[in-house]
């Protein structure tokens, strides 16, 4: 689904003392009255509420639009009196980032005012979620120090202070609204990941089939590439030779065998099934725009539905640019992320904004277990991004699985379907697709969509 329709810059107003900026998802109202800056940051979705007040350092007073339109609404202030090129820039965009650099030193002191249920930090930023929403705030560049107060307490406190040439994320959330159909009507399988991963990388025609009892979207993973090995013609026979092929860094993405692959994408289209490949921007040998002209080639190429993430970058500028223009070449098509850590190097805090782009986000790999807040706040994207959230199951065990079907639905949060078929897919079928049909009809007498 092309998510960028679903988020804009609705309004900006201006007066003398003040200027407001309302996106889908947030409103911004910037206070130029007094000595030194503030903003107030609202939620708009689910309900309209104050989430934060940020002063900063530096006044206001000359504060000016320099350029708007439904994508962004950026500002400019001089900081600096004499002092020559000194200035603040703003920058609003329709997912609800508000976007700060500085070219002289910044203070920035937060003012809460929800109490959050969730709360993760790491390296200066800060992610403070409740049931309905939330805000994320994320020192990108020129971080030097952070004071905070308790984040148990609603009207918690943040204060940062920022060296010259810094940049700094505000993210309120959600930027956009769940979207309960697709969360229903589309259903994941991956065929390839079950270990020890020497299995043939093409489903066959009755796995198509038996897949598609439970599942209409099939992921194939890396196997499908040539990689080190199987482009001088030497087969797969271990796991060592699987992990020497790295497949998964592809630079160019050929077939290991163009006929299979695309016998295996005519019969899922027979099927009424969409095909995503595993091209992961994370791990490939290609970077930036080029990248993204090998991924238009080869997706148009092999009528491909979409495709599939495995990590995006460490790098949260890089991500959440690499995720727009994704978004902005596949439109309609589907973006499915595999983010357990990425781009925080953290299990527990991430990026709102940049999830948001993505149907299907997939976290909890390598994980044997979890809490319930977990699934809730972090592997479901509901009312955070609203992208839907899946579990990365495989290395959980059975019994734990078993606990967790119930809470996962109730989070919003989904399961994929692994292929070649093991006990944990068995107990999927027995009971989590059931399950799954009856929270569909739950929803549906709702009117949630």
């Amino acid at each position: 689904m092309d998510v960028r329709k679903e988020m804009k810059v609705e309004s900006v107003e201006e007066d003398e003392d003040k200027v407001t900026v309302a996106t889908t998802g947030a409103k911004y109202i910037i206070d130029k009255s007094g000595k030194f800056g503030k903003i107030s940051c609202y939620q708009m979705l689910n309900e309209e509420r104050l989430l934060a007040t940020i002063e900063f350092n530096h006044s206001f007073s000359t504060l000016s639009v320099e350029g708007k339109d439904n994508l962004s609404c950026v500002f400019h202030q001089q900081t600096g009196g004499k002092i020559s090129c000194s200035f603040l820039r703003l920058q609003i965009n329709s997912d609800s980032l508000l976007d700060i650099y500085s070219t002289l030193g910044l203070n920035l002191s937060f003012s809460g005012n929800f109490l959050a249920e969730y709360s993760a930090q790491k390296d200066g930023n800060v992610l403070l979620i409740d049931k309905i929403g939330g805000i994320g705030i994320y020192p990108y560049q020129g971080f030097k120090n952070i004071e905070h107060t308790n984040f148990t307490d609603k009207e918690w406190k943040i204060n940062y202070v920022l060296s010259g040439y810094s940049r700094f994320f505000v993210s309120v959330f959600p930027p956009r609204k769940f979207n309960f159909h697709q969360s229903f009507e589309e259903r994941i399988v991956h065929h390839g990941t079950i270990g020890p991963w020497v299995v043939d990388p093409h489903p066959t025609d009755e796995m198509l089939e038996e897949a598609n009892k439970y599942a209409n979207v099939l992921v194939l993973h890396e196997g499908i590439w040539q990689g080190k090995l199987t482009r001088i013609g030497k087969p797969l026979k271990t796991l060592e030779d699987i992990y020497a092929e790295s497949a998964y860094c592809c630079f160019n993405y050929l077939p290991v065998d163009e006929k299979e692959l695309i016998r295996v994408v005519k019969k899922a289209h027979s099927l009424k099934m969409k095909v995503i490949p595993y091209m992961s921007p994370f791990f490939s040998m290609a970077k930036g725009q080029d990248y993204l002209e090998r991924l238009k080639i080869t997706l148009d190429k092999y009528e491909f539905d979409g495709v599939y993430f495995d990590g995006i970058s460490q790098d949260i500028l890089y991500s959440y640019q690499m995720i727009q223009d994704a978004r902005a070449l596949l439109k309609d098509k589907i973006l499915y992320v595999h983010c357990t850590s990425d781009p925080m190097k953290s299990v527990n805090i991430y990026c709102p904004f940049i999830d948001t782009y993505a149907d299907y986000i997939l976290r909890a790999e390598g994980l044997t277990s979890f809490t319930d807040k977990y699934v809730r706040y972090v592997i479901s994207g509901y009312n955070i991004s609203n992208s839907i959230g899946y579990i990365c199951y495989y290395h959980l065990p059975l019994d734990f699985m078993h606990k967790f079907i119930d809470k996962t639905l109730n989070a919003n949060a989904r399961f994929y379907l692994g292929s070649p078929e093991t006990e944990r897919e068995k107990l999927l079928k027995k009971e989590y697709f059931s399950k799954l049909q009856i929270e569909k009809e739950k929803q549906w007498k709702k009117k949630s969509w």
